[in-house]
């Protein structure tokens, strides 16, 4: 993805919302924020940064207002949708935030539930191929 900065700022706190959307941040979705992050090319500062914006109330409609490519939102989608599921549980909560997040971007509905249904197969996969090759799951 080629973002501008305004973007990967606006994508980064996207997702620090859905982290925190349902009061529980775990280790995982963590893991996967800091790893989307240094994918970005953003440092922890200005993680730390954005995350303050966040916390302190910057509403969604202004996040999401700068994500404006179709490719750039669906990739935005599949990476929210995945760090919900990273730990373990997609939450009713989780998935009401989505739908926000998804009418906010002015992508259509059907497009969520393709994403939602990708993602569940992605971690089957992951599943079966752990059980195939017989890997432990670590605890």
């Amino acid at each position: 993805m080629n973002l501008r900065k305004e973007e990967k700022n606006s994508y980064l706190q996207a997702i620090m919302f859905i982290v925190s959307c349902d009061g529980v941040i775990s280790g995982e979705e963590i893991t996967a924020m800091k790893n989307i992050a240094v994918r970005m090319g953003i440092t922890m500062d200005k993680v730390n940064m954005l995350t303050e914006e966040v916390a302190e109330g910057k509403a969604l409609k202004n996040i999401l207002s700068r994500i404006k490519n179709r490719q750039t939102k669906l990739q935005l989608i599949y990476d929210l949708v995945s760090i919900c599921h990273a730990d373990g549980e997609y939450s009713e909560i989780e998935r009401k935030s989505m739908e926000r997040v998804t009418k906010l971007l002015k992508v259509e509905a059907e497009k969520l539930v393709e994403i939602e249904g990708i993602v569940n197969e992605h971690i089957e996969f992951n599943k079966k191929t752990k059980q195939v090759l017989e890997v432990a799951n670590e605890a």
